[in-house]
């Protein structure tokens, strides 16, 4: 009877072993590709919705320059300021062809980057923004970190060869993810050809005209794919983008962006091959959007709130949520109705569009489950801004505050030295007494 019993609890966790392993992967099963590294995640929440081998160390090849264009954008404000190309020494391989004298804007230069993989814009770009090559590195992998690419290291703003330069499917997801919060990088991405005509005008030299095309397939080919049996377009409506990448060691590289029923996902497929990597890419895409679907469960537009401000010029302050609030869920589950949320504003004068005033907290049931920004519509600015804000009246008042403060320790010193000057003389009274 003991031994049944020792047989039947064995049993009984080796099903339950065995049932939960059968739980956990059986929509992955239901993938099959050929990377060895993917990934596919919410573009909305971030949720990653499949992975194999997320966070195997893969080299990134041109997929890189998503996150040299995402930077540059981020720190440069005049998209239409000129550059002018002082070297000849710029790198090998996929190229605009720039040459020392030609004259380009920091948007066109980004074109090239994106649409046609050109590294010596990623060159000129990086230079540009830091000064030096270096620099914009240690600006990359800052960044990179900051969003939560915690297994990456860039050693290049281009993605040529370098043992040094590597990432993860994961990683590289999560960048995309960013870069496509920008609507310059969503124009760039979608953009299916680009034209630079010859010029010689003060703001744009061109020696030679340059046509592109995107070398996104996706977006452009006429090429076919065997598909699930079929033979289908490599080129795929839903898709708006990301970027290529291909070296020997890194294969073929793939970041995709895709939108079906006000749902996008961010694709990352590393180390493929051929014609195979956009079959994989689409296959990931299908998946999420056949398995999933996402549900709004906070809309921004309800919290789009203005506020009165006393002793302000513009009298009140216009404010709204980052983004709304949404799930991801799989097809057939339904989310709960128990969701609230409670802005919180936490400011000080002045304030400019686009500045960070509080915080809406959004609440399922008593847990505070996600916290999103609340961003000011407009500017903000003290009708005593003449003397809060001004630098030549703040530093004034530091000096006079300085110079109070010096003539208070005077007259306190002075104060103790007469009194010790009078106990002195106290002292040598009673002495000659």
């Amino acid at each position: 009877m003991k031994k049944f019993l020792s047989f039947l609890l064995v049993f009984l966790f080796s099903m339950t072993t065995f049932s939960g392993s059968i739980s956990s992967f059986a929509a992955s099963d239901d993938v099959k590709i050929s990377s060895p590294a993917s990934v596919v995640l919410d573009y909305e929440t971030g949720k990653v919705l499949y992975e194999k081998s997320g966070d195997k160390k893969i080299y990134p090849a041109s997929t890189t320059k998503i996150w040299t264009a995402y930077l540059v954008i981020k720190n440069v404000k005049n998209l239409n300021a000129t550059i002018e190309i002082t070297t000849d020494s710029l790198p090998d391989g996929s190229s605009m062809y720039l040459e020392k004298g030609e004259i380009f804007t920091v948007k066109e230069l980004l074109q090239g980057l994106l649409i046609h993989s050109a590294n010596d814009a990623a060159y000129v770009l990086a230079e540009y923004v830091s000064g030096s090559e270096s620099n914009f590195i240690d600006l990359m992998n800052k960044e990179a970190k900051a969003v939560g690419s915690e297994n990456t290291h860039f050693n290049n703003p281009h993605g040529l060869p370098d043992k040094k330069h590597y990432t993860t499917a994961y990683d590289m997801a999560l960048l995309a993810r960013e870069a496509m919060s920008n609507e310059i990088i969503r124009e760039i991405v979608s953009t299916k050809s680009i034209t630079f005509d010859m010029s010689d005008t003060p703001n744009s030299k061109r020696f030679i005209s340059r046509t592109f095309f995107n070398t996104n397939k996706f977006l452009t080919s006429t090429e076919k794919i065997d598909y699930k049996g079929k033979s289908v377009d490599i080129k795929y409506d839903m898709v708006d983008g990301i970027k290529t990448g291909y070296t020997d060691d890194a294969g073929r590289c793939l970041l995709t962006s895709a939108v079906k029923d006000d749902m996008r996902v961010i694709t990352a497929v590393f180390k493929d091959y051929g014609t195979e990597v956009y079959k994989d890419s689409r296959t990931l895409i299908d998946y999420a959007f056949s398995n999933y679907y996402t549900q709004t469960i906070i809309k921004k537009e309800d919290y789009a709130k203005s506020e009165r401000v006393l002793f302000t010029k513009q009298k009140e302050l216009i404010y709204e949520p980052d983004y709304s609030y949404k799930l991801v869920l799989e097809k057939g589950a339904a989310v709960e109705d128990n969701y609230s949320a409670e802005p919180n504003l936490d400011y000080k004068l002045p304030i400019k569009k686009g500045d960070k005033v509080g915080t809406l907290d959004i609440y399922n049931g008593k847990k505070l489950e996600k916290s999103i920004n609340l961003v000011a519509k407009n500017d903000l600015n003290s009708v005593f801004a003449f003397i809060t804000e001004s630098k030549i009246v703040k530093y004034s008042i530091k000096i006079a505050l300085a110079s109070a403060t010096l003539l208070i320790m005077f007259i306190i010193s002075r104060i103790l030295k007469k009194k010790r000057m009078r106990n002195r003389g106290i002292y040598k009274n009673k002495r000659r007494k």
